[in-house]
């Protein structure tokens, strides 16, 4: 009922593929980046049509251990969440956005994308990886409309 979306989503469009579920990686969140670097990524989010959240949503990240998700451990510090402020690049989001392991957003979301900026920051990272464990949660409640 409740969707993220990538590849270059349109702000209130309905746009973009959507990020798989439940660890499936049949169409992931994918950051590829260099040791030492950080990168950013726009994604939005929507709901199906004729759903729409109440009292907003709350976005953060988890690590999943294999047989459930936990607040933290593995990579879940490097990955950070923005809330969109019309930027037109990934830079201008890194230089310019207001960035945290949470955000919220205090709108209703219906089925027009809400764009928001995903990166990870491999500064500290001292070999490459493939993150799989860690999880993009979205916290709200959806409502037929």
């Amino acid at each position: 009922m409740i969707n993220l979306y990538c590849n270059n989503p349109t702000a209130g469009k309905k746009d973009g593929t959507a990020i798989s579920q439940d660890n499936t990686q049949t169409s992931p969140l994918a950051l590829t980046l260099k040791l030492s670097e950080q990168k950013a990524v726009k994604v939005a989010i929507r709901t199906d049509a004729g759903y729409k959240t109440t009292d907003g949503v709350n976005i953060s990240f988890a690590y999943y251990d294999g047989s459930e998700y936990q607040t933290t451990g593995g990579n879940v510090a490097n990955w950070y969440v923005c809330l969109d402020s019309n930027y037109s690049t990934a830079e201008e989001a890194l230089s310019k956005g207001t960035w945290g392991h949470s955000a919220d957003i205090t709108d209703d979301v219906t089925d027009s994308n809400v764009i928001l900026w995903v990166k990870y920051d491999a500064t500290n990272e001292s070999k490459p990886i493939n993150d799989t464990s860690t999880a993009v949660c979205l916290k709200t409640t959806v409502e037929a409309v």
